[in-house]
């Protein structure tokens, strides 16, 4: 969005977002965090609420009639959106794909028939849509845009109370509150464990924006370390992490942390997504380079020993850690724009956002150059 305004100053935006939408200047007709559901069962509970939010949705954007749609990720409610637009008349862009890929490859059939631009953030997802008749341009990821920290490394951790020189260990939950409630004990217990093991280590609980401190037990407190301001840079400035699935695991590879990846869902969820989902692996970072570069642990399987022990490597064998991180090297250089399709906007153009440049100039550039 900042892209596109400094692209083309005169347009606006209205539609469903968070804080740093709404200070661009979006109108904002439900909020994002309103929205951030993950599991079959937990959106089955919110359905009355998405129907709701669908309902008014497609009615604000029919009354509006804007020059173009741009729906981004969250498939099951905006493949829905996309087939109300397309029967209005109102041009479709989706950044960032849903990932059939992984799972309900039949949906396809929608994209087919209701998106006329489709932008796409890993590199081989171009192949897959084009094998599927969609056209499909890379534009590169947007993570990789990012500005350097404002703080170094030192620096945060001191703010935190801690010592630069020892090991740190960062725990990162999930940004839900379903997924914090499902991870922190698993992921406190298996830190505990590492303390055993490494008397000096320095445990960091990266907390979410938006979800409150008060949900960590006073307890849990005494033992590790609560980042709740820029809980990213904990872990960015980890030495490994234990990280839930999801898009941290792509900012762990990209910032070169060793980690391990852990997902608990619904019991229910877990069932049918076992029959659903077509994928070898849950973390980006693995899907990317075909292999476990690092270890999962999910649902049964996720317990606090086998964590610990798959984590201890990273601090006690220095060739395994440097394998690991030459491995996620690669990931992060596999996200460029220049590593995948180039058919698309000119990867020599750059927009910086953060102080860096890449997907939000060249994805920004595709919608206005639509016609």
């Amino acid at each position: 969005m900042a892209a596109m305004q400094r692209l083309e100053p005169s347009s606006s935006f209205a539609g469903i977002g968070g804080t740093r939408l709404q200070e661009l200047g979006m109108k904002c007709l439900f909020k994002a965090e309103e929205m951030a559901l993950v599991g079959f069962w937990e959106v089955f509970r919110r359905l009355p609420f998405l129907i709701r939010a669908m309902r008014r949705t497609s009615k604000y954007i029919l009354n509006w009639q804007p020059e173009r749609a741009i729906l981004i990720d969250y498939p099951g409610f905006n493949l829905h959106l996309a087939r109300r637009l397309h029967r209005a008349g109102i041009p479709v862009t989706y950044y960032i794909s849903p990932q059939l890929w992984a799972w309900k490859e039949g949906r396809i059939a929608t994209i087919r028939e209701c998106v006329d631009q489709m932008l796409v953030i890993f590199p081989f997802e171009t192949e897959w849509y084009r094998q599927r008749g969609v056209e499909a341009h890379f534009v590169g990821h947007p993570i990789l845009e990012e500005a350097p920290p404002e703080i170094s490394r030192r620096d945060y951790l001191r703010d935190l109370g801690l010592d630069d020189t020892q090991p740190v260990l960062t725990l990162f939950p999930g940004s839900r509150q379903q997924e914090l409630h499902r991870h922190l004990q698993l992921f406190f217990d298996a830190a505990r464990l590492l303390k055993k093991e490494l008397p000096n280590l320095q445990v960091v609980l990266g907390l979410a924006r938006g979800l409150p401190p008060e949900l960590v037990p006073t307890d849990m407190r005494r033992e590790m370390v609560v980042a709740d301001t820029q809980p990213r840079l904990a872990l960015r400035y980890a030495d490994a992490a234990v990280v839930a699935s999801g898009t941290a695991t792509l900012e762990g590879a990209v910032w070169g942390v060793p980690m391990v990846v852990v997902y608990r869902v619904a019991p229910l969820s877990w069932w049918l997504g076992r029959r659903l989902v077509n994928l070898s692996y849950t973390g980006m970072a693995n899907i990317l380079s075909g292999e476990e570069i690092v270890p999962e642990f999910l649902q049964e399987r996720a317990q606090p020993g086998p964590i610990a022990r798959a984590v201890l490597p990273y601090f006690q064998d220095s060739s395994h850690r440097e394998i690991v991180l030459k491995k996620l090297s690669r990931v992060r250089q596999s996200l460029e724009p220049s590593s995948g399709d180039n058919t698309g906007p000119d990867p020599e153009q750059t927009f910086t956002s953060g102080g860096d440049k890449g997907a939000s100039f060249l994805a920004a550039r595709a919608v206005l150059s639509v016609e």
